[in-house]
């Protein structure tokens, strides 16, 4: 691909145009400060591309890179690089311009000595590991690149957008939400149930991998409805303690997405309930 630069933005991001006359963002450590307008870009100096989709969009990608001090956006480049090594997964250009943005806002508060306290950051450390561990090396490197100490918590911000990331449907107050809500259903259950839940156990897991497909089911209505759980009657008689669990549950699902869970959803939540109550391992 050919890259002729049409205007150098900064020292690190030039707008240029592709082989199609298309205009493109491209970044690059040096790049602004060794071209000049109308250079040809060699494709080895090119780190990212940035295609907006009309003149609005242009402006916008513009005005966010731009704002970030070249020494930000470079350690937020370099950093975002190595986590690929962690990170299976490919950041579309927009999940990517989130993250710079996110990012080099999360620098500009920790230089002002303001420190957001994520309260989920444990349930997001422990349902969301791969993506925790990504963000970590992510705030690890940024560390090592910057004057400060970004705080833990961010990692937990990171893995929020990774998650976004995998999800092309998702949308970043979806994942929040989800996040939240595993957390309040496990209180739920601590509480009702008057039991311990174990995060090393076959039982949890299985819990906690049912309880984010139940979620993503309620925020999406998609939720299971086959209208043939010959052994709901049953079990809600002879456990009703799991199921006023089950219950409770269902209600604040509701409440928290504005759609009630079907009988076959209430049934798999008291089958897990049930697990959790009994000694043997299923």
């Amino acid at each position: 691909m050919k890259v002729k630069v049409v205007k150098i933005l900064n020292n690190s991001l030039v707008l240029s145009k592709d082989d199609n006359g298309q205009e493109i963002i491209v970044m690059g450590k040096g790049l602004g400060f060794k071209s000049k307008e109308g250079d040809t870009i060699p494709e080895a100096a090119i780190e990212k591309v940035f295609v907006p989709n009309d003149r609005h969009s242009r402006q916008e990608y513009i005005h966010l890179l731009q704002s970030i001090p070249k020494e930000h956006l470079e350690a937020i480049n370099d950093s975002l690089e190595r986590m690929k090594a962690y990170w299976t997964y490919e950041l579309d250009q927009h999940a990517t311009l989130m993250l710079f943005d996110h990012l080099a806002f999360a620098i500009e508060r920790t230089e002002k000595g303001i420190i957001l306290q994520n309260k989920l950051l444990n349930e997001i450390r422990l349902h969301y590991p791969e993506e925790f561990t990504a963000a970590m090396v992510l705030l690890s490197d940024l560390n090592k690149l910057l004057p400060m100490e970004l705080p833990e918590e961010e990692a937990g911000n990171i893995a929020f957008h990774l998650v976004n990331a995998r999800n092309e449907e998702a949308h970043f107050e979806n994942t929040i939400l989800a996040v939240s809500m595993l957390k309040d259903i496990q209180n739920i259950v601590r509480y009702q149930l008057n039991i311990t839940l174990d995060p090393t156990s076959t039982r949890y897991n299985r819990f906690i991998t049912h309880l984010q497909y139940y979620i993503r089911r309620l925020m999406e209505d998609q939720q299971l409805n086959s209208k043939d759980v010959l052994l709901f009657d049953r079990y809600r008689s002879e456990y009703p303690y799991e199921y006023q669990c089950a219950q409770s549950i269902s209600t604040y699902g509701e409440k928290m997405t504005g759609k009630p869970s079907t009988d076959e959803e209430v049934f798999y939540l008291l089958i897990h309930l049930i697990r959790f109550t009994n000694y043997q391992d299923q």
